[in-house]
Parts: C-alpha cells; sequence; structure tokens
C-alpha cells in the first residue's frame, strides 16, 4: 500500500499517525506528491514532531514542501498552529517557512488562494509575537493591504492589524484599517477594530477634553460596526460601556442610565455565546477576565449614581468597596490613568458635597480590618477632598448652588438648595438648561421631530453643548424652515429667486444666493458671509458666524438621486473647514434629477453624519441636507 493508503486506513480508526505506520521515511518521500495534495498537511506537522531527530532531518524539505504546495486552506491553518505549538519543528523550520508565507500571503486571484494568504499572514503575525521574524515582517505586509483587496482576505487583516496595533502602534495600520471601511466585506471588522484602536487612545488622554473626544472616535466607529452587521454583539457592547462611563461622567441619573446598562447586558450575552460557540481562533480570543471587569464596572457604575446621590448608607462597608472599585479604575482595566480621570470627578464631589459620605469614608479609615488595597485606594480619596477643602470646596450641601446655576438665579436670595431633594433638583436644572438653550419655537410637528432627532445624534459630539450648541441649533432650525418652505412654495411666492428650483440645468451658485439671503433675514445675531477665502486654505461657501462659534455651510450640486452614501463623496471636503473651529458644521447638496413621483419628505433630505478624518483622531459631524431642484406641479407627475 501506498503511504497515503496507509494513512488514509489509520485516520478512519482513528489511530494516531507515525513516521513508521506509514512505511518509513523512504517510503512517505516516494509518496509525496500526493500526500502534499491531500487536505493532511497538519496531520504530517503532527507526524513529523513526533519522529526522531534523524527522521526529521529527513523529512525537512518534505513538510516544507507540503507548505508550500498546498491547497486545502484549513489544514494549511492548521499545520502552522501545529508548527508553532512544537518547539522542536519551529526551531527546524521557522525561517524556511517565513519565505513561504511571505509568498503566500501575495497569491489571491482566488477565494481558496486569499483565504491561504489570509492564515500566511496570520502565521507571519505569530512568528512574529514568538520572536522567530522581526515584527516588520507582518507590518509590512499589512501597511501594503489596499480597498479592494478580496474580501476574505480583508476581513482577517482587519483582525490581525487591529491586534498589531495593539501591540506595535502605528499610524500606518490605522491608515490601513481606514481603507479597509471602503471594503464592503470587511467594513464591519475594520470599524470594530478602529473602535478599539481610539478607545486605547481615549484612556491615555492626558486631560479631559482629550478622553472624551477619543470616547466619542472610539463609539462613532463602534456604532458603524454594529450598523454594519447587526449582529456584532461586541461592538454593541463596548458602544453601550462607553454610554454607561460618560453618562457617569456627565451626571446622568441612574434612570437614564437603565437603557444603556440593558443594552450592554444582551449584547454581553449574546457575545459570549459567539466565544462558547469556538467560532474565534483561540489565539485571537479576547480575554474574558478583561470581558467580566467591564461588565462589572459598568454595572456598578450604574448603581453607584444612586448611592453617590444619598446622604448616607445603610450597608456603609459594601457600598464604599463598590465605589471604591469606581473610583480606582485604572486598577481593573488595564489602560493608562483616563478612565480614573473621567470617572473620579463625580466621585470626589459627592463626597464633598454629602457630610454622610465623607464620614463613612473616616469611620473606616479607623478600622484597621479595612484590608490593605482598600485602605490604599480610600487615603488616596481622603487626600484628595482635603486637597479640595483647602482650594475652596466646602462640605456639605453648601456647593449645591454652584452645581445648579440656573436654578440657584431663580430663588429667593439665600435659598438653600440642600433642603430640596436632589431629584427634584437635578429636574429642574435639566429643564430650565433646555429651555435656555432651546432654539424658537417652531408650530409644525414633523420639524419639531426632526429637530429632536438631529439633536439626539449631535449629543455625541463633546462640542455639542452650551452656547455652541445653541448657535448651532439655530442655524439648523433656518436650514429646516428653508427647506421646508422650497418644496412648498409657489413661483409667484418666490419670484425669481425660486426660479433656478424648476430650471433644467441649475447651479451650486443658485442654491447658494437663496440660502444666504434666507440666512441674512433670519439669523440677525450672526454674521452670513460667502466666498470666503483662507479657511483650510480654500473658500468656504457659506460662513455663518456668532462671534465665537462658526459653522461653515458646504454646498454642492449633484446630479441623479442622492442617497447618504453618495454624500459621502463630498463628506471629507465639507469637514475640512472645521480644523480651526467647532467640528460641528453643514453640507447642503442641490439634487438634480428628473422624477416621475413627488419630491422626498422632508425628513428624508436631512441626516447626520460624523466623520474622522484619516491621521486624525477626532470626530467630526455634519448635517447634511439635499434640496430638490427640477420640482414638477403634483398634475404633472406620472
Amino acid at each position: 500500500m501506498s503511504a497515503l493508503a496507509l494513512l488514509e486506513a489509520r485516520l478512519a480508526e482513528s489511530q494516531t499517525v507515525r513516521i513508521a505506520d506509514l512505511g518509513g521515511v523512504d517510503d512517505i518521500l516516494a509518496d509525496a506528491d500526493r500526500l502534499h495534495a491531500a487536505p493532511i498537511l497538519d496531520i504530517l506537522a503532527d507526524m513529523v514532531a513526533a519522529g526522531s531527530d534523524a527522521e526529521r532531518g529527513k523529512l525537512h524539505d518534505f513538510l516544507v514542501g507540503g507548505f508550500d504546495s498546498t491547497r486545502d486552506p484549513q489544514s494549511f491553518r492548521d499545520a502552522i498552529d501545529r508548527l508553532l505549538r512544537s518547539a522542536t519543528l519551529r526551531a527546524d523550520m521557522a525561517q524556511a517557512l517565513v519565505t513561504i508565507l511571505t509568498r503566500r500571503v501575495q497569491e489571491r486571484a482566488t477565494e481558496r488562494e486569499a483565504l491561504i494568504a489570509a492564515y500566511a499572514l496570520e502565521g507571519l503575525f505569530r512568528l512574529a509575537l514568538d520572536g522567530e521574524v522581526s515584527r516588520h515582517r507582518p507590518l509590512l505586509e499589512l501597511a501594503d493591504v489596499a480597498s479592494d483587496a478580496p474580501g476574505t482576505y480583508a476581513r482577517h487583516v482587519a483582525k490581525i492589524g487591529g491586534a498589531a496595533y495593539h501591540l506595535w502602534g502605528g499610524d500606518d495600520l490605522l491608515s490601513m484599517l481606514r481603507r479597509l471601511l471602503d471594503n464592503e466585506e470587511a467594513e464591519g471588522e475594520a470599524a470594530f477594530e478602529l473602535g478599539l484602536a481610539y478607545l486605547s487612545r481615549a484612556l491615555d488622554g492626558a486631560d479631559m477634553a482629550t478622553i472624551l473626544a477619543g470616547l466619542e472616535t472610539a463609539r462613532l466607529f463602534f456604532d458603524r460596526a454594529a450598523q454594519v452587521d447587526d449582529e456584532r454583539a461586541d461592538a454593541r457592547a463596548y458602544r453601550s460601556a462607553i454610554d454607561l462611563v460618560t453618562g457617569f461622567a456627565a451626571d446622568r441619573d441612574a434612570e437614564e442610565m437603565q437603557d444603556d446598562l440593558a443594552d450592554l447586558m444582551t449584547a454581553g450575552r449574546e457575545r459570549a455565546a459567539v466565544l462558547h460557540g469556538g467560532g474565534v481562533a483561540a489565539w485571537l480570543a479576547p480575554r474574558l477576565d478583561e470581558d467580566v471587569e467591564w461588565f462589572e464596572l459598568a454595572r456598578r457604575l450604574r448603581y453607584a449614581v444612586g448611592d453617590l446621590a444619598r446622604p448616607s448608607w445603610v450597608h456603609a462597608a459594601a457600598t464604599m468597596d463598590r465605589i471604591l472599585a469606581i473610583y480606582n479604575a485604572r486598577c481593573t482595566i488595564a489602560h493608562g490613568d483616563g478612565l480614573r480621570s473621567l470617572l473620579r470627578p463625580r466621585i470626589e464631589a459627592s463626597f464633598v458635597r454629602e457630610r454622610g459620605l465623607a464620614a463613612h469614608l473616616d469611620d473606616l479609615l479607623a478600622e484597621a480590618e479595612w484590608p490593605d488595597p482598600q485602605r490604599a485606594i480610600a487615603e488616596e480619596l481622603r487626600a484628595r477632598l482635603d486637597v479640595d477643602h483647602r482650594s475652596g470646596a466646602r462640605p456639605g450641601k453648601a456647593g449645591g448652588n454652584e452645581r445648579y446655576p440656573l436654578l440657584a438665579r431663580i430663588l429667593p436670595a439665600g435659598s438653600a438648595l440642600e433642603q430640596l431633594p436632589e431629584a427634584m433638583v437635578r429636574s429642574v436644572e435639566q429643564a430650565l438648561v433646555a429651555y435656555e438653550t432651546r432654539p424658537q419655537a417652531v408650530a409644525n410637528p414633523v420639524l419639531q421631530r426632526m429637530l429632536a432627532t438631529l439633536r439626539a445624534a449631535l449629543s455625541a459630539s463633546s462640542e455639542y453643548e452650551g452656547t455652541v450648541r445653541e448657535a448651532f441649533d439655530a442655524v439648523l432650525q433656518q436650514l429646516l424652515v428653508f427647506c421646508s418652505d422650497r418644496q412648498n412654495a409657489e413661483i409667484r411666492d418666490l419670484g425669481t429667486r425660486g426660479d433656478y428650483l424648476r430650471a433644467e440645468h441649475p447651479s451650486e451658485s443658485d442654491l447658494q444666493l437663496d440660502l444666504r439671503e434666507f440666512l441674512v433675514g433670519n439669523l440677525t445675531g450672526a454674521d452670513v458671509l460667502s466666498e470666503v477665502r483662507g479657511v483650510a486654505t480654500g473658500r468656504t461657501d457659506l460662513r455663518v458666524s456668532f462671534g465665537g462659534p462658526t459653522f461653515i455651510i458646504e454646498l454642492k450640486k449633484h446630479d441623479g438621486h442622492l442617497s447618504q452614501e453618495a454624500a459621502n463623496r463630498y463628506r471629507a471636503q465639507a469637514t475640512s473647514y472645521q480644523a480651526s473651529n467647532v467640528r460641528l458644521g453643514f453640507l447642503g447638496v442641490l439634487e438634480v434629477v428628473d422624477r416621475t413621483g413627488p419630491v422626498p419628505s422632508l425628513e428624508e433630505c436631512f441626516w447626520h453624519s460624523a466623520y474622522v478624518p484619516d491621521g486624525g483622531d477626532l470626530t467630526r459631524h455634519l448635517i447634511v441636507f439635499k434640496v430638490p431642484g427640477r420640482l414638477k406641479p403634483p398634475s404633472k407627475l406620472r
């Protein structure tokens, strides 16, 4: 019998295959071509690894030839795994394997070859992890991947590239992942890995603004991954975790955080089911202990909100342990100081505000039985409270008026907010903030709903708050009114300024002139200028300035139906004007198309778009709106 026939017989009986079982080295070499053609390279690797030194030496070239010629992706991947797990094989064959893997990475003409190429790149990466080859070898292959790479290969590249970034860093890897966002099959994986990369950067941030902006960018990529594939429970889990962490830092109450916690737990259960199902290679599987820590931190944040709002605790020791675990989150989540910087201010403020909480802390510090780790964290918190006290922060609720300035402003002089229930004070202050930052009321319920939807989407921006939010909302409302009017107004209402809406070949400048005149007449508190030079080394279409916050409205003409995907081709230019002011702006598009039916509804003409420029860390936000052209009266529609 041939060596291959003997091997197949052993496998049929579920028996281990050894060199002697196939007739020895000479018989194996005589049947090399057929053995290489069979999908058994991993079995051959096990067999050679179990042989004597002499046998391995004689079969060295034979096994190398198998890696060079096999056409079966799974046995190729498994054989690489066997080689890496065998110290003897790795020492004997690693360098020869590097040459083969490098070649096979480049062969991606067919679907089968693309999968083998992905496994070859995986092998190079793992050899670099083991120190058998310089990390520059896999990095060169990763950095060279283009957006049009075969989908099978691109998906694996995104995952390996993300792992490489966390090990070695490098903007080239982030640029590669951004390119893969344009690969339909790899978009979800690339977006998820970018989310992890920017999450890591955020938690290494040195100041609050950097941390919040980085989390905003990370959330954007996790959200994109979840939108591309609604089964990406990992992306939804991270998105919810970021919402909980930033919500805690922003002083949100427990009820506001409940939905985020529920979403996180649901996603967590789904993710655990995927991981336990064995769908992820063992060496790529995430650390379950870190997953557990993330979920535990998120759960603690939700319940700590209520604990920190109380003047004292019944079960002080247990509650204090939970609070200190959040205060020292750097020790449970393996990243830089960013997480602690984000979470600590709210805890410290609560201890300064509530005398009872500070008393619990002092009582527990006086107990010798308190474990050393918690004691060290508690002493750090106590020291920080002393610093706050010396800098002017007072114990008790005397600082309530400063925490709720709008409510304090309308109460009689000398009123003490600490006499009012915390939940009520918070609710009234939030209502006052909403009232103060409200845009001028609109009666149209569709416009009201659109304002609410777009404002909710913009809340992801760390800059969309205070006076910036108020000014941006004022422009947004006028754009909604403008688009509504231009769809409804008749020729006699608009006069010649509206002729372009029904013209066969309207121009972008027609829209620019019309919109400028509209905004100048309605935004009396702003300067509205057109064709302003010297912004991002270019010329803006419309520039709306409120003295401090300045917004650019980029205008385009688009032939054909404008989808959200088509609008993305203008996004880079529109957001380029946000480099030196707030990262919020507008993109307006005159849609020129012959319609047989009615124009799109107003709600279909507005949407939010977020974008992170290549090489940047900060998310830029756009409100995109389209103005339908070539309008026809309803009687002429078919």
